[in-house]
């Protein structure tokens, strides 16, 4: 693949090109347990019909369908987990737990609200025509699909192959991620900065957007100079499938990422975008490898993760189903000021009378953090929106954090 380099490129294009670039990684099979959030490479069939055999549906009395008596002597007991196969005879019932395996074909169950019990005799009260089973093979029959390939394994699905005894599916590893954050003024957050230095957020956020994918990110401080950058971005092995540098991105004098991605044998598809924050976002591919140069805000960092770097991810991954924008509603009128960039603004996303409501958090400059305290989306707000009515639809995108 060769897609031409787009300078500036637009959300949609931007994250169109990434998808193109990136291509699924190999399979391999993990313990379920560390299967979920991964996308399954290899549709995943039912052994047996779901569920195996006839079971009772609710506590209570199992008689033959055909018996229209009102009393019945009980002669047996099924608790779940019991196999007690037996012929029912007319007038006869055998008392059953929820789940318990139904001794023969042509029963009904008849709860055990509906029921007196006097001694060793049951007499009905109330026969409802429900009849209360769950039968062989209604959920799946043997050799249908449970969970296709293509999805990511949701605790639900995870459950259902569980069920199937499915305990080793084939997924997409997880990407190898290296992350370097760049910068002199930046240090640790346990340490108190000295004048002119801030404390490293950014790292954080990197750390805590792929810790909620199960990736575990690589991450390297290097000093604000070509040669330690460029060591940093050479060492690792094996190399990574997923590069972030984080500030440099941009033209001043001390912004080295795109040279140094050119040096290392990267190829620059896009070097900044038209939308805000997250302008200088550098996009860039070797081979199936990919690199992102990210702005040094924190605002910006925020937004390219999960618009830029989340589309690389879902590519990895061979996701059928990638996150796309959707649709919701202004709660509350909003000023978005006069920009004539498209701005990605930080919200609140919440539902209300079935409805997705979106609540714009305020923020003074891409190095603001605190909307990040409580944004789980992030809302489109078009060129020169200006005043924007309450009700007004606009799309949005989850932010997953």
């Amino acid at each position: 693949m060769n897609p031409a380099v787009m300078t500036p490129a637009g959300v949609d294009e931007t994250i169109s090109l990434i998808r193109e670039c990136s291509a699924a990684l190999d399979v391999e099979r993990v313990p379920l347990a560390q299967a979920w959030g991964r996308v399954l490479r290899e549709p995943v069939l039912a052994a047996e019909d779901q569920p195996p055999f006839d079971r009772s549906s609710v506590d209570g009395y199992a008689v033959r369908l055909d018996d229209s008596s009102r009393r019945f002597r009980m002669v047996d007991r099924i608790r779940a987990g019991d196999w007690k196969p037996r012929v029912l005879r007319a007038g006869e019932a055998v008392q059953i737990a929820t789940g318990g395996a139904l001794p023969a074909d042509g029963l009904q169950v008849v709860m055990k609200e509906g029921v007196h019990v006097e001694g060793n005799e049951v007499v009905v009260i109330e026969r409802d025509p429900e009849r209360n089973i769950r039968f062989r093979g209604e959920d799946a029959r043997a050799g249908s699909t449970l969970v296709a390939a293509g999805r990511r394994l949701s605790p639900g699905a995870a459950a259902l192959l569980a069920s199937a005894g499915a305990v080793e599916p084939a997924v997409t590893r997880l990407p190898r991620v290296l992350h370097v954050a760049t910068g002199n003024e930046i240090v640790p957050p346990e340490r108190t900065p000295s004048r002119g230095q801030i404390r490293d957020s950014n790292s954080t956020l990197v750390r805590a957007f792929f810790g909620q994918r199960g990736i575990n990110a690589l991450q390297i401080r290097a000093a604000e100079e070509k040669e330690a950058i460029q060591s940093a971005i050479r060492n690792p092995r094996p190399a990574p499938d997923l590069l972030l540098v984080s500030g440099g991105a941009s033209v001043g004098e001390h912004d080295f990422t795109r040279g140094l991605l050119e040096e290392c044998g990267y190829t620059i598809r896009i070097s900044r975008t038209t939308t805000r924050p997250g302008k200088p976002l550098i996009f860039a591919t070797r081979g199936s490898a990919l690199a992102f140069g990210l702005p040094g805000n924190p605002l910006a960092h925020f937004v390219c993760l999960n618009l830029y770097v989340r589309a690389a991810l879902e590519g990895f991954s061979g996701d059928s189903q990638p996150t796309t924008f959707a649709e919701g509603e202004l709660a509350e009128t909003f000023e978005a000021g006069a920009n004539a960039r498209e701005t990605l603004w930080p919200a609140r996303m919440t539902i209300a009378a079935g409805a997705v409501k979106l609540i714009p958090l305020p923020w003074r400059s891409s190095g603001d953090l605190t909307a990040l305290a409580t944004a789980n989306a992030l809302v489109r707000i078009p060129p020169d929106a200006g005043s924007t009515a309450a009700g007004a639809k606009l799309a949005f995108l989850p932010s997953g954090f």
